[in-house]
């Protein structure tokens, strides 16, 4: 059987991969990891190389995501609406797009239709802003949109439709590189809020019920932000930052163990490695978010 690495603490949304499992993973000496099937082959091509498209997986994913990950919704921990006027150059946006669709699928899967809806205004002007403003130049998306926000099914399916729709301008237009930076800023904003949720549950329990393999994705993310055409964009500290978060966690010594044996299925980070970990999480999300 492949080795596989999940997380027991529900750093979810990161991945934006439909990945569930029914094993509840319980806390106990360190932060557990434990066995995940077939998630490597649906990770393994999502950044192939830098000259292959970039696959954003929908948010009907994100949303599906944190609707099992039993993360309990506070509003505080997501980036607040008012910073997006801040957002002006092209890195910033293209990051904060990203980190306002985590946000927007942690509302509606909540049925926090008000933040919502804030959110989703947010998003359409930073596409604006990028370029992307025939995704939303539908007024009867946004009509729809709008009076589907108390219809979990219906309102999962316009983000649904707003994602085709983002990626087939982007494909039209030889943007699909730009699906790398969103990417990484949801990717930064999924950990964030499932490490947030975490330091302030106080049972630690119930926030592990959906997995995901976040550090396994990273890599690609990397290799997806280093694309050429994204040379010109000014991402060389955000690139760095997530290398180290890769290299740190590449070198503790339960993760050297557990890749240094063929046989074993469960990896435990302990708390010193989780703290470690969620530092460089905190700093590199405050980086993106403040800019």
């Amino acid at each position: 059987m492949k080795k596989s690495i999940i997380y027991s603490i529900a750093i979810v949304g990161a991945s934006l991969l439909t990945v569930s499992c029914d094993n509840t993973p319980t806390i106990d000496e360190g932060i557990v990891i434990e066995d995940l099937k077939n998630t490597e082959e649906l990770t393994e091509d999502l950044f192939e190389s830098p000259d292959v498209d970039y696959h954003l997986p929908s948010a009907i994913q994100i949303a599906s995501i944190f609707k099992k990950s039993g993360m309990k919704f506070n509003a505080s921990a997501m980036n607040s609406t008012d910073n997006s006027i801040n957002y002006t150059s092209q890195k910033s946006q293209m990051l904060n797009f990203g980190v306002y669709s985590a946000d927007i699928a942690y509302c509606i899967t909540n049925e926090q239709t008000d933040e919502a809806s804030g959110l989703f205004d947010v998003i359409q002007e930073l596409a604006d802003a990028q370029g992307m403003s025939a995704v939303f130049d539908n007024k009867d998306l946004l009509t729809k949109f709008k009076s589907s926000l108390d219809n979990p099914d219906s309102i999962q399916s316009v983000m649904f439709d707003i994602h085709e729709r983002t990626e087939e301008y982007m494909d039209d237009n030889d943007m699909m590189h730009v699906s790398a930076v969103h990417f990484a800023g949801a990717w930064v904003e999924g950990m964030y809020l499932g490490v947030f949720d975490f330091e302030n549950n106080e049972k630690k329990e119930g926030v592990g019920s959906q997995i995901t393999e976040q550090m396994e994705i990273l890599k690609n993310i990397i290799k997806g932000l280093q694309d050429p055409k994204n040379s010109e964009s000014g991402l060389e500290t955000v690139i760095a930052d997530l290398e180290k978060i890769q290299n740190t966690y590449s070198e503790f010594e339960t993760v050297k163990v557990f890749h240094a044996d063929e046989n074993a299925i469960e990896l435990n980070l302990s708390i010193e490695e989780f703290s470690k970990l969620s530092e460089l999480i905190k700093d590199i999300r405050a980086s993106i978010v403040n800019a």
